[in-house]
């Protein structure tokens, strides 16, 4: 009988918000409830062309609510996109479940066939969808008139860092990790193992026409040798890295986290995205209804902010991963690697707090709440609980992706191999 109830519930889905009810007849228009959307919990690949609950999803890492209101899943260790379609099954629709660099020697290729190096996020803008494709270290993006793919950015190498002031297609990005979609129409990369932020103008025109640059963070290269007091760093030959200690020993070494320049330029200061290996996915990014580019600064365990005028401020975090704060000022909380931000209309933003298990706000006034999930860093906090009831009682495992649908706020519950949706009281 719950297989004919899953059928039944998803059937109700539709290209729209989705309504109706989720796995074991979970109602998804009852308020201050959460509910599993797609994913019956086993970690794997299955159930294309069936109900989204009843599928196996791998390490589910983003979700994105597309132009027409369907639900697009990034099944991360799966290396595919899927999708809830309107008669309500889940479906591949971007990868064909291998890793590599396609498309190679093409100027485009169907999206169903493309292989895709472990993507971590996805966002929609002007009739395209965007994918960081992590490992792939490119940005690739689908045209969705046609269902084709194309390289946006990057030249598909890693641990290198260079093409400020060229074609994006000709630059090397380091695990681009994510991106935002820059009001005035550029394209926003968080260049994860380079440790900075850059961005792509002209994002309408031809893949690779724009122009890269970087907009905030340095890549210095100084765990080894730090810096001395008062030292400037050197640029490495051919490369944008900045090194203390010898170049020919240091510039094919990674970029160094750090944390710094809160209050000034954003181009002189330094971002932890975890870029030292064995890394994670970090740091996406968006814009908020002012102009500033709010992001997490994942390493750090804070909430950063760029405004206009290229200023770096944070606004949520101490900078020592933990759970602590609720109720009082953002910026005196603590957070533990906080990843994927999603912004209400009046300027409410939430959090995913990866390794507290749970999802926090931080209100207009910048007060700090957990909304979803028990929070905290202890392993009895993490785990699989509470669809049909309220969100606060809820269990999450390591959720990385957020998207905000009016007052839906869907989740990748990444370690539960699920989609949830929570609809939250404002």
């Amino acid at each position: 009988m719950r297989t004919i109830a899953i059928w039944l519930c998803t059937s109700a889905y539709f290209a729209g918000a989705l309504s109706g009810c989720g796995d074991d007849g979970c109602d998804l228009d009852a308020a201050d409830t959460i509910c599993t959307v797609a994913g019956s919990g086993e970690q794997g690949f299955s159930g294309d062309d069936g109900a989204a609950t009843a599928a196996a999803l791998n390490l589910p890492m983003d979700v994105a609510v597309a132009p027409d209101g369907a639900l697009w899943i990034l099944d991360f260790n799966n290396f595919v996109v899927r999708a809830i379609g309107a008669d309500g099954t889940l479906r591949t629709v971007v990868g064909n479940g291998d890793f590599g660099q396609g498309p190679e020697g093409v100027d485009r290729l169907p999206a169903r066939e493309a292989p895709l190096h472990f993507p971590t996020d996805l966002a929609f803008h002007d009739g395209y969808l965007y994918l960081a494709v992590w490992l792939g270290s490119r940005i690739e993006r689908v045209r969705l008139s046609d269902m084709t793919i194309e390289h946006f950015a990057g030249r598909g190498v890693r641990s290198r860092f260079d093409g400020d002031g060229g074609p994006a297609l000709e630059a090397a990005l380091d695990r681009p990790v994510a991106i935002a979609l820059e009001p005035g129409g550029g394209v926003v990369i968080m260049d994860q193992g380079n440790e900075v932020i850059r961005r792509v103008d002209g994002s309408g025109g031809a893949a690779g026409g724009g122009t890269i640059r970087t907009i905030a963070g340095r890549c210095v290269v100084d765990y080894e040798t730090p810096c001395a007091a008062g030292q400037q760093p050197a640029q490495c030959p051919g490369s944008q890295k900045l090194v203390c200690g010898d170049p020919a020993m240091q510039c094919d070494y990674l970029c160094s986290p750090g944390f710094g320049g809160d209050g000034g330029p954003a181009l002189a200061a330094r971002l932890s995205q975890g870029g030292i290996s064995p890394p994670e996915p970090s740091g996406h990014m968006v814009y908020d209804g002012a102009g500033n580019l709010v992001f997490a600064d994942t390493g750090n365990h804070r909430i950063r902010k760029i405004d206009p005028a290229g200023v770096i401020t944070t606004i949520a975090g101490t900078g020592v991963a933990g759970y602590a704060g609720d109720g009082g000022p953002a910026a005196e909380a603590q957070l533990n690697w906080p990843v994927d931000l999603a912004i209400a209309s009046d300027g409410t933003i939430y959090v995913t707090d990866v390794y507290n298990s749970c999802i926090r706000k931080i209100d207009p006034a910048g007060t700090i709440s957990s909304v979803v999930g028990q929070c905290g860093a202890d392993r009895s906090t993490r785990g699989f609980a509470g669809d049909g009831g309220p969100p606060l009682a809820a269990q999450l495992n390591r959720p990385f992706g957020l998207a905000l649908d009016g007052d839906r706020l869907y989740i990748a519950d990444t370690g539960n191999h699920r989609i949830r949706v929570a609809r939250l009281r404002r």
